[in-house]
């Protein structure tokens, strides 16, 4: 009697976390659908607002003291901050929609990476370097935005004093693979740490570093998608070891 409780219950238990997770998706797949409607919809009058900015500007700034002058350079300046922010938040809707997972090799992916980079890394005598890496079960685009984001952030985030020095490798653990992307940069304070993956969180003024602060959210949203995790080890001016799971279906 007790087995067939215990057994009853369970299933129960089962069931209800069956549909938890159903409606999770649910309410996941809505809230990604607003986000596209909501920046799609953005796009037409943010548009016509820089189109008429623009055309101010050339044909009539000449006419404006100094003081309109800055106006209207604030009016640029903040619509093509905008324009980025909403092709972050449609870049982030679309993550995940292509559900086809096939076999990734992480050495392709890297190697693609490093060749986006190539001119960066020569210009800031930054080194790359890339230990034997796993093939694995994956999105293959979602795979290489992770890894572009995160290489992109390490280059972004170096130390002034020093060359950037990145390494990229994986571990096999129980179940799951365990990469990181170390890097010898500026380094996030402790209470920063969680934060970063917040989308649109910046720690930086935007005159000291550009970005949206949208890149680690996508590398969150992409990780979730495989099945792993993803966080950071960093102390301030020492650098970062960004390390995310991916979960071996092999």
């Amino acid at each position: 009697s007790a087995a067939i409780r215990d057994i009853t219950e369970r299933k129960i238990a089962g069931k209800a976390l069956e549909t938890f997770n159903q409606q999770l998706q649910n309410k996941n797949k809505e809230l990604e659908q607003f986000a596209y409607i909501a920046a799609h919809d953005l796009q037409e009058p943010l548009r016509t607002l820089m189109s008429f900015s623009s055309l101010l500007t050339r044909n009539y700034g000449h006419d404006f003291d100094e003081k309109g002058k800055k106006c209207l350079a604030f009016i640029m300046e903040a619509s093509s901050l905008m324009s980025e922010l909403i092709k972050g938040l449609l870049d982030y809707s679309r993550i995940g929609t292509n559900t086809e997972f096939k076999t990734v090799d992480c050495n392709t992916i890297l190697s693609e990476v490093q060749k986006d980079f190539s001119l960066l890394i020569e210009e800031t005598k930054s080194s790359v370097i890339v230990d034997d890496l796993p093939k694995i079960q994956g999105l293959e685009d979602e795979i290489l935005l992770l890894f572009q984001n995160l290489i992109s952030n390490a280059l972004k985030f170096a130390a002034l004093d020093r060359p950037s020095e990145i390494k990229v490798s994986a571990s096999q653990e129980e179940g799951y693979w365990k990469f990181c992307v170390a890097d010898n940069g500026i380094g996030i304070a402790k209470d920063y740490q969680e934060k970063i993956f917040v989308i649109f969180q910046q720690l930086h003024a935007k005159k000291e570093y550009e970005g949206t602060g949208i890149g680690l959210a996508h590398c969150m949203k992409v990780v979730d998608l495989h099945g792993g995790k993803i966080w950071v080890e960093s102390q301030l001016g020492k650098g970062s070891n960004f390390y995310f799971t991916i979960y071996d279906k092999q």
